[in-house]
């Protein structure tokens, strides 16, 4: 059997790259540097977690890190997905940070989405008249593609870890030889 450790996340403001800084200011113009201040640390505390709930599900698969395999949310399939990491690294992505800290302790990133799908989205929501059953089919397409490459890269013996938002339902579409276990963290 295969194994997939399903993170579900929450994107900050460095995840969402060039409109980062307009989210940023309309969550201030309607509650305030106060509560941007205790959001951001929330979102810190939440990661802190998250990694320790990780590190311990890697110690419990015991396999060596060249078996795990990492998987991320709007990462496509590409021939520069380590560069893309590290850059979201760099802007302050705690999510692309833990990426960073498992490869370099020898885990595997794979590209995990299609590049078509993303590009699509991004014309989906940029588009004034734009429609959530248009947002709601694109969705499932992409969490069938991330499904199906899963199943073709994860090996038997394995374990993958998908970091993905927390609208997918990527686990539906996946293989039965891969056993699914949903990450639970505990906060404080």
């Amino acid at each position: 059997m295969a194994h997939l450790l399903y993170v579900p996340v929450v994107h900050s403001s460095a995840d969402m790259g060039s409109a980062a800084s307009g989210y940023k200011a309309a969550f201030i113009a309607r509650f305030g540097d106060e509560k941007w201040e205790e959001r951001g640390e929330e979102y810190t505390a939440i990661w802190h977690a998250i990694h320790d709930a990780v590190d311990q599900a890697i110690e419990r698969f015991g396999g060596p890190l060249q078996h795990v395999k990492l998987y991320q949310d709007s990462l496509p399939v590409c021939d520069h997905e380590a560069e893309m990491v590290a850059q979201m690294t760099a802007q302050g992505s705690e999510n692309h940070r833990l990426l960073s800290v498992l490869i370099e302790r020898g885990a595997i990133l794979v590209g995990t989405e299609a590049l078509e799908l993303l590009l699509e989205e991004y014309r989906i929501l940029q588009a004034p008249d734009h429609n959530e059953a248009d947002a709601s089919d694109l969705l499932k397409r992409r969490d069938r593609f991330i499904a199906k490459r899963i199943g073709e890269t994860l090996g038997e013996n394995e374990l993958g870890i998908l970091f993905i938002g927390a609208l997918h339902h990527v686990d539906r579409y996946l293989p039965s030889r891969i056993t699914v276990e949903f990450l639970t963290i505990k906060r404080g």
